[in-house]
Order: structure tokens, then sequence, then C-alpha cells
């Protein structure tokens, strides 16, 4: 530390301010870029997500099971126009998913299951028409439609919930870019302290007479 009290030579002073000015200005411009860019991406999910025109049910007319998905109350009634709000949303479309598999009779059914249920129908129903058997035919084919109507609706649910998620994913992670730029600013403000310094405090040697 005794040796911070040092004066420097005309050269070395002004190698340290030019290092302090560069470090200062590459963290502005850096830091502003990420802001900008973080704000840029956010502007444009929030955007997209208000484009839809999506709201939240009001709280009188939510069940117990949605009052129970968290941060549901709490957005009742809203629009949805955040990441967090998408990923709430997304989280109330699995419950509804999953409501619609137990009413179908097919609990934690999903896309990719009905399919091998849709195959084994068929078969039903080809089974049925050989033997001129019209009872199980039609009920075999009122079956398929019902399984065909459900995996339409969870591969719809599963198609949305991407978006949601992806759009929760990217809301995130621009305002992660904006923190990391607005800190990357203030140590640019912190370089620029450091050049002030170093200029009024002055480390030229003394001039020889």
């Amino acid at each position: 530390m005794k040796y911070l009290s040092y004066r420097l030579s005309a050269a070395m002073w002004s190698r340290v301010l030019l290092l302090w000015i560069i470090l200062a200005l590459g963290a502005f411009v850096v830091g502003g870029a990420a802001v900008g860019m973080g704000q840029f991406i956010q502007g444009n999910v929030r955007t997209e997500l208000s484009a839809q025109q999506i709201s939240f049910t009001a709280a009188d007319r939510l069940s117990d099971e949605e009052r129970a998905i968290p941060g549901l109350i709490e957005n009742a009634g809203q629009p949805l126009t955040t990441g967090n709000q998408a990923q709430i949303y997304a989280n109330m479309i699995a419950l509804h998913s999953r409501t619609a598999a137990e009413q179908a009779g097919y609990p934690d059914a999903t896309y990719a299951t009905l399919g091998g249920i849709q195959r084994e129908l068929r078969a039903a129903i080809t089974t049925a028409t050989e033997a001129n058997d019209a009872a199980a035919l039609e009920q075999a084919q009122t079956e398929l439609t019902n399984v065909t109507n459900l995996r339409n609706t969870l591969l719809t649910a599963s198609n949305l919930r991407g978006n949601l998620f992806s759009a929760y994913g990217w809301d995130n992670v621009a305002t992660g870019v904006q923190a990391a730029g607005a800190f990357i600013v203030v140590l640019g403000v912190a370089f620029l302290v450091l050049f002030v310094y170093e200029l009024r405090r002055g480390h030229l040697p003394p001039t020889e007479a």
C-alpha cells in the first residue's frame, strides 16, 4: 500500500489515465447495448403477448383447483402481458388438460398415449364391421371420436403452453440482460471516477530545475 503515494513517470501516468478512460467508455458502450437489447427483446415479447388479447379468468369464477395455482389469484381478471403471467397461464392450461383427460375417462393421458388408443379403436371398428356387430361398431366409433377430440385438445394445449413458456423464458432472459447491462454501466461510472481521481491527483513527478 505504501507504493500508492509514489509519483509515476509521465509515460506510466498517461497509460493509467488511458486505461481508465478506455474501460469507462467500453463499459458504457457494452452496458448501454445490453440494456437496449434487453429492452428490445422484452418489448417484442410483451407486444406479442398483448396482441393475443388473453385475459385471466375473474377471481369469482375460479375453481378451487385454479385458485391453488401460484399467482393465479393475484392476476385474476388481468390481461396477459408479461412472461411471468405467461407461465401462470400455462400452468392453468395444464390443469385444464388434465381435467379434460379425466372427464373423458383417460386420466394422465397425453397426445402420444392417445395415439395408441386410437389405433386400438380403429382395429375394434374393423373387427365390428367384419362381424356385422352394429352395437359394437357404434360404440367403437363414438369412443374413437371422443379420443380424437381429446387428442386434438391436448395437442392445442401443448402447443400453446410451449409458446407461453417460450415467452416466459425470453422475457426473463431480457430482464437478466438488462440487469447485467445496468451493472456494467455502474462499473463504467466507477472507472470514470477513477479516471477523474487520477487526473485530479496528478502523479507526474515534479519538474526538475
